[in-house]
């Protein structure tokens, strides 16, 4: 398949970035305000989609992928720099901000988030700890990142192999429920890669016409509304352990056609609010917002708990108003500040790491 533009030119898309204000924002209300329908899921499938979409284009428009033409290697090694760069020292400030507060998991377990292996401890835990159970999302797109070069190079431009890797991650979930163990086995880097799978199927064929032709704002509804649905019909009930690995497919395949609709119809961003200032200012600090806001929610916890000695008091300050009342402008804070002093500043020095021309 040819190559899209989308995967030889580096756009700037505002309604990818108001995107990903909503994304965490979802993130943080579940964690925050716990409402009784599970919108936190939304969040990391959405930034998966978008991840496997942008990715894809980084490394096919710079040919940094195993067997690409040329002297490939080298390539590959300055796409691990560049994005090493941009998640992994404001990740590592965030682990010291929680070391400084009583979480047991980080402090029992240091190794494995220092790694970025910590989705599997989670994993194997079967408890997400308090404060850095959100960390494993992190863990993930760092290996993602250490495969995908090596998986674009062995699926090539392939349409239909992007799509039998999204497949193939459907079927992960599949036997690995079958054989090992149902619970949390969302956590693994293969039970992702419909996700991941999908966003590079957006940046391989952008603009093809099948693809225009799904860019549809009544799609996108029906996608979202079908998902509703079957979280409310099927979980809990018979039919939980199927809906458990389906999912991820189900969510993968409304983001592919929300990320899509957006790409192809940019109006439609435009009149979503996507593009307004405010949800370009948290996009673009929307990996500091998600770094943050979980261990400062067990900070504002365990503040409560020390100065509030009624458990009715207790309760209303960490009821939901008072918590975004509170809570919302310091994590703004936090993120602006890591933006400014931490991200922006490694964004310059990750430009100085240029890819070489490919043969």
């Amino acid at each position: 398949m040819p190559l899209p533009a989308s995967a030889t030119t580096l756009v700037f898309r505002p309604e990818l970035n108001g995107l990903r204000a909503v994304a965490v924002g979802v993130v943080v209300l579940q964690h925050w305000v716990r409402p009784p329908f599970p919108l936190g899921e939304i969040g990391p499938s959405l930034f998966f989609v978008l991840s496997g979409y942008l990715v894809s284009g980084i490394v096919w428009r710079y040919g940094a992928y195993a067997g690409a033409p040329g002297r490939w290697w080298p390539r590959v090694r300055t796409f691990y720099v560049r994005r090493a760069l941009r998640i992994v020292p404001a990740y590592y400030l965030a682990l010291a901000g929680g070391a400084l507060l009583p979480l047991a998991t980080l402090h029992e377990h240091p190794g494995w988030f220092l790694l970025l292996i910590n989705n599997v401890l989670i994993y194997k835990a079967k408890g997400w700890g308090d404060g850095i159970g959100h960390f494993w999302t992190i863990a993930v797109e760092a290996q993602f990142y250490l495969l995908w070069p090596f998986a674009l190079g062995l699926l090539g431009r392939r349409l239909q192999g992007l799509l039998a890797l999204a497949l193939a991650g459907w079927c992960f979930r599949v036997l690995w429920a079958l054989w090992v163990q149902l619970d949390m086995v969302h956590l693994l880097l293969p039970s992702s890669l419909d996700l991941f799978a999908l966003g590079g199927v957006l940046c391989l064929a952008e603009g093809a016409p099948w693809l225009v032709r799904l860019a549809r704002g009544r799609y996108v509804l029906l996608a979202w509304l079908s998902w509703t649905a079957l979280r409310f019909a099927l979980d809990p009930g018979p039919w939980a352990a199927a809906w458990a690995v389906s999912e991820g497919s189900v969510l993968a395949l409304a983001d592919f056609l929300t990320i899509g609709w957006l790409l192809h119809v940019p109006a439609a961003g435009r009149r979503l609010g996507l593009t307004k200032p405010a949800m370009q200012w948290l996009g673009q600090r929307s990996y500091g917002l998600y770094l943050y806001h979980l261990p400062l929610f067990v900070f504002w916890q365990r503040l409560v708990y020390h100065f509030v000695p009624d458990a009715a008091g207790r309760a209303a300050w960490m009821g939901p108003l008072p918590t975004l009342l509170v809570l919302g402008p310091v994590l703004a804070g936090l993120a602006a500040a890591s933006w400014h002093f931490v991200e922006e500043p490694l964004d310059r020095l990750k430009n100085r790491f240029r890819y070489r021309k490919a043969s």
